[in-house]
């Protein structure tokens, strides 16, 4: 009987320990895969939160300069007074300001992605667009004709030679000339288009987090 019930006892033991080893086999891949899966979405998350977030603020700092730019120079903006004078001031300040939260912001940024994307184009490709979009304030605020052949060149080189009629952003009256309008709008409007290009490139990358 004690032979029986010991034989009963080993052929259950026997039956147990492929289960019981299956079982903690799974129990420590579960321990292992689960975290490691966990930090992976995680990662993932901060990666599209990251990228979200660098895209929104570089289209809202060259955006928002070039639409001021456009409109100091369309005579847009206005202080309320009878006073050529304190239109100019006010036009002035709205100018000064723009170039200024441009400046601070594109380096911001420009610091931003390089940390976020060693090694990748898209810090090289950012400040070059930088170099552009500030030459493009210059062209528009008139000042000395020498900054204003450089910022020329700046812009020219940036988007192409061919690419509008150039001639009239080389006026000394720009808020006065309808074609610096025109050819200074058309300007404008490549380096939005150029910077939506950056924006979509940034999105596809992964950033360090």
């Amino acid at each position: 009987m004690a032979e029986e019930h010991a034989g009963g006892v080993r052929s259950a033991v026997s039956d147990l320990t492929p289960k019981l080893v299956l079982t903690l086999f799974a129990a420590g891949i579960s321990a292992l895969l689960i975290p490691w899966i966990t930090g992976k979405w995680q990662d993932h998350k901060q990666q599209l939160e990251l990228r979200t977030a660098l895209a929104s603020d570089m289209s809202r700092a060259y955006t928002d300069v070039i639409v001021n730019g456009r409109f100091v120079t369309r005579g847009l903006v206005y202080s309320g007074s009878t006073i050529d004078a304190v239109d100019r001031a006010a036009s002035q300040t709205v100018w000064s300001t723009a170039l200024h939260d441009w400046l601070v912001e594109s380096g911001r940024l420009t610091a931003e992605l390089s940390g976020r994307y060693p090694g990748q184009p898209i810090t090289r490709e950012w400040r070059g667009y930088v170099a552009a979009v500030s030459a493009y304030m210059q062209i528009g605020a008139g000042g000395v004709p020498a900054e204003r052949v450089e910022a020329l060149a700046t812009a020219r080189g940036y988007v192409g030679e061919g690419t509008l009629d150039w001639d009239p952003l080389r006026t000394k009256r720009p808020k006065t000339d309808l074609k610096f309008r025109a050819s200074y709008t058309a300007l404008g409007s490549q380096l939005i288009a150029a910077g939506d290009r950056l924006v979509e490139e940034e999105l596809t990358l992964s950033p360090r987090v």
